[in-house]
């Protein structure tokens, strides 16, 4: 995920592809200033690994006198990194060694909780509380996960519109199907596990890297 500056306000996080349209589209130069993950400051864009997006287009000789700013992580964007790459590595151990599922749920809904209270706000169908305890209702349970994991989608969505951030939308059938597949597991034998950790990945990614998106807009 890159971040990149317009009109000396940071806009991100967005994918390489993003990048590479606002690049055709002339919003981005040789001169923005971007910033990932792993690198210690920002850089022309020109000076980084996205570069070839850029063509044969030469950058101009100010750029390089461009002393970028030091970039200290956003603890809170660090905490959600670190809650990813743990529920990441727990997938991995089931999979691999069999072991991990309940650290993966625990690591997931920490993850959603964290993003229901970001998301709230008064209207809202529920709060950070009740959209996460309501999913371990016996019974009930089966049902509220669709409210809960669509609704949150929705607030994201509706959160990308009302602080101007140029990420692409949630789909709702993926949390839809993910619990289809999840509950219907009984129904398949098993088999549709295989395409609810599919989905149950797509869906934590994306609930994250909006997470930080809003995170970082509420900020400025």
């Amino acid at each position: 995920m890159w971040y990149y500056t317009l009109n000396n306000q940071q806009v991100g996080p967005v994918e390489e592809d993003e990048i590479k349209k606002l690049v055709e589209a002339g919003t981005i130069n040789p001169s923005t200033l971007v910033w990932s993950a792993g690198m210690a400051n920002w850089a022309p864009i020109s000076q980084t690994a996205l570069a070839p997006l850029l063509g044969g287009t030469v950058p101009p000789a100010a750029a390089a006198a461009v002393p970028p700013p030091i970039v200290i992580e956003d603890p809170e964007v660090a905490k959600i990194n670190k809650l990813w790459m743990w529920f990441w590595i727990s997938l991995i151990g089931i999979l691999v060694f069999g072991i991990g599922l309940i650290a993966a749920i625990v690591l997931f809904f920490i993850i959603f909780h964290k993003s229901w209270k970001l998301t709230e706000h008064e209207g809202s169908r529920a709060n950070a509380d009740t959209a996460t305890a309501w999913c371990f209702i016996p019974g009930w349970g089966y049902y509220w996960m669709f409210p809960a994991f669509r609704g949150l989608a929705k607030e994201f969505s509706g959160l990308f519109d009302k602080h101007n951030i140029m990420m692409e939308k949630f789909d709702l059938r993926i949390p839809t199907w993910m619990l289809i597949c999840l509950w219907g597991s009984t129904v398949t034998f098993g088999l549709s596990l295989i395409a609810f950790i599919v989905l149950w990945i797509i869906y934590t990614k994306q609930i994250k890297a909006a997470y930080i998106a809003v995170h970082l807009a509420k900020k400025q």
